[in-house]
C-alpha cells in the first residue's frame, strides 16, 4: 500500500532510540512505597499505599507494610507523593523524531496518531511497541478520510479507503471531509472491524462536512476539536467579509470559526449535547489548540519549553492581531461552556491537543488542556479521567491502561504535589513508569538536548550516537 518507507526516514526515527535512556530497564520486580494513589477510576485517593511491579505489569496494590518487599526489588520512596495513571494524549500528530522524551518526560506514556502515511505510522508504531525508540505507546489512525486522500491513495470512494485502512491494521479511522452518505458506508466498515470512526464535523461553511447533527445520525464515534459543535449551535450564520474564501485557512479561522460565539444559541447547544450523551459520541475539544489563539510573540518566547522545539515549528501562534484575539477568546468562552454542559450531561469528554501543531507542545500541552477543563468547570479528578480512564476506553483499552490496577499495565506518574488540590501540580513530575521502566523527567531533556541541540539546530545530524 504506497511507497516503500526510505531507509533515512527510518534511521532518523531510530536515531532517537539507541541513546542511554532516562531510567532503568524494567525491573522484575519494582515496589513504590508511602504515596498517595489516585487511581483514576474515581474513588478518593488512598494514602501510605504500595505498588507492586513485576516486569511490565502492575501486581499488587496495598497498604504500606501489608505487601512483602522481594530481596531483589527496586524501591521508589514516594512519601509525600502522589501517583496517577499514565497520561495518554488522543490527538496527536506524531511527525518528528525530537519528540519521543518530550511527552514521556511531561508523564504522557500514550498517544493516538491523528493522520500521517499508513506505512510510516504502522511501522513507527511497531518500533515504539517493541523497545526500538524509547517513547510512549501509539495507537494509529492512517491517513484521514476526505475527497483528497481517496484520490492520493488511488481508490473511488472513502468506503474503499476505509477498507485498506482496516487492512493495513489501524487502531480507528479519522474523517475530515465527506458526505453523510460516505460517512455512513465508512462507519460501516469500520464497525464491522470493532473500530471507531472520529474526526472533524465541519466546515459547513463550504459543504466539506455536514456539520455534527449529520455526523452524529450518520453514526460519528467522536467529534474532535471545539469549533466543529460550535457550528451546530449558533442560531444563524456567522456574517463573513463580501471576499471571504473558506478554502483560505486564515479566512476560514479569523472570519468564521473565530467569530462563531457571536450567534451562540444555547438552545440548539443543548439539543446536540443530548443528540451526542444519547447516542455515546465522544468530544474532544482540544481547547489549548484553541487558547493558543491568545498568545502574543511575546509569550511564545517567554516559554522555557521552547528550546526544546526546532526553530519555525510553532509557525501559527500569534497570526491574528489584537482584535482578532478577542474574538478567540470568546469563541473559547464558548467552548468551555459546552464542554462543561456536555461533561455534566453524561458525556464522554476525551483529552487531546492536536500538538505538536503550532503552539500546542507536545507532551506540555497535555497538562495545559487539563487545566483549561479545570477553568471550564469539571473537577480536577474528573479531568485527569479524561487523560487516563476514558482516553483507554475510546482506545478500547481500558482493561490495560488508563488506571492504576492490579493485572494493567505498569504506566505511572509519581508527582511531587497533589493534582487534585491544583490541577496544575499535574506538571510537577517526580518520576514517569512506562511499561514498568522508570524515567527521569530531566534526565529525558538532557537527552533531547544532547541529540537534537537547542531549538533542534542538530535535528538533522542522523550519525550522531549517546
Amino acid at each position: 500500500m504506497g511507497k516503500s518507507i526510505p531507509l533515512s526516514f527510518l534511521f532518523l526515527f531510530a536515531a532517537a532510540s539507541f541513546s542511554s535512556v532516562g531510567g532503568q530497564t524494567p525491573n522484575a520486580v519494582l515496589v513504590i512505597e508511602g504515596g498517595t494513589l489516585i487511581d483514576g477510576t474515581g474513588q478518593p485517593p488512598a494514602t501510605g499505599t504500595t505498588i507492586l511491579i513485576e516486569g511490565n505489569r502492575i501486581r499488587e496494590i496495598g497498604k504500606q507494610g501489608e505487601i512483602t518487599t522481594p530481596a531483589n526489588a527496586h524501591i521508589i520512596d514516594a512519601s509525600g507523593k502522589f501517583i496517577i495513571p499514565g497520561l495518554i494524549d488522543a490527538h496527536v500528530h506524531y511527525r518528528y523524531p525530537w519528540i519521543h522524551r518530550l511527552y514521556l518526560a511531561n508523564g504522557v506514556t500514550t498517544v493516538r496518531d491523528m493522520g500521517s502515511q499508513v506505512e510510516r505510522v504502522l511501522t513507527l508504531r511497531q518500533e515504539l511497541a517493541v523497545g526500538n525508540i524509547l517513547g510512549p505507546r501509539m495507537f494509529v489512525s492512517g491517513i484521514a478520510i476526505n475527497p483528497g486522500s481517496v484520490k492520493a491513495m488511488g481508490v473511488s470512494t472513502p468506503r474503499e479507503l476505509a477498507q485498506k485502512l482496516v487492512e493495513a491494521g489501524v487502531d480507528g479511522i479519522k474523517v475530515t471531509g465527506y458526505t453523510p452518505a460516505e460517512l455512513e458506508e465508512v462507519v460501516e466498515v469500520a464497525h464491522a472491524h470493532g473500530l471507531l470512526v472520529y474526526g472533524h464535523t465541519g466546515p459547513k461553511v463550504d459543504g466539506r462536512a455536514p456539520g455534527a447533527l449529520l455526523a452524529i445520525e450518520a453514526g460519528l464515534d467522536g467529534i474532535e476539536h471545539g469549533y466543529g459543535v460550535l457550528e451546530d449551535s449558533m442560531g444563524e450564520a456567522v456574517k463573513v467579509p463580501s471576499d471571504f474564501d473558506p478554502a483560505i485557512r486564515d479566512h476560514l479561522f479569523r472570519y468564521w470559526y473565530g467569530r462563531m460565539h457571536r450567534n451562540f444559541d444555547s438552545d440548539k447547544a443543548e439539543a446536540l449535547i443530548q443528540s451526542m450523551v444519547q447516542r455515546n459520541v465522544y468530544f474532544a475539544p482540544t481547547l489549548v489548540n484553541i487558547a493558543r489563539h491568545e498568545r502574543t510573540p511575546e509569550d511564545l518566547a517567554a516559554n522555557p519549553a521552547l528550546r526544546y522545539i526546532p526553530e519555525g515549528e510553532p509557525n501559527t501562534l500569534a497570526s491574528f492581531g489584537e482584535e482578532e484575539r478577542r474574538e478567540w477568546m470568546n469563541t473559547l468562552v464558548r467552548m468551555k461552556e459546552f464542554t462543561r454542559r456536555f461533561d455534566r450531561s453524561g458525556g464522554l469528554l476525551i483529552a487531546g491537543t492536536d500538538s505538536p501543531n503550532g503552539a500546542t507542545l507536545p507532551g506540555w500541552s497535555l497538562h495545559q488542556e487539563l487545566e483549561l477543563f479545570v477553568q471550564a468547570g469539571i473537577s480536577p479528578m474528573k479531568a485527569i479521567q479524561t487523560a487516563t480512564l476514558n482516553n483507554a476506553r475510546i482506545l478500547h483499552q481500558d482493561k490495560e491502561l488508563g488506571t492504576v490496577e492490579i493485572g494493567k499495565y505498569a504506566d505511572l506518574v509519581i508527582l511531587n504535589a497533589n493534582p487534585l488540590e491544583d490541577i496544575r501540580h499535574t506538571r510537577n513530575i517526580h518520576r514517569v513508569i512506562k511499561n514498568g521502566r522508570v524515567l527521569d523527567p530531566e534526565v529525558l531533556l538532557e537527552q533531547n538536548i544532547r541529540q537534537f541541540g537547542e531549538r533542534g539546530e542538530q535535528q538533522f545530524d542522523r550519525t550522531r550516537r549517546e
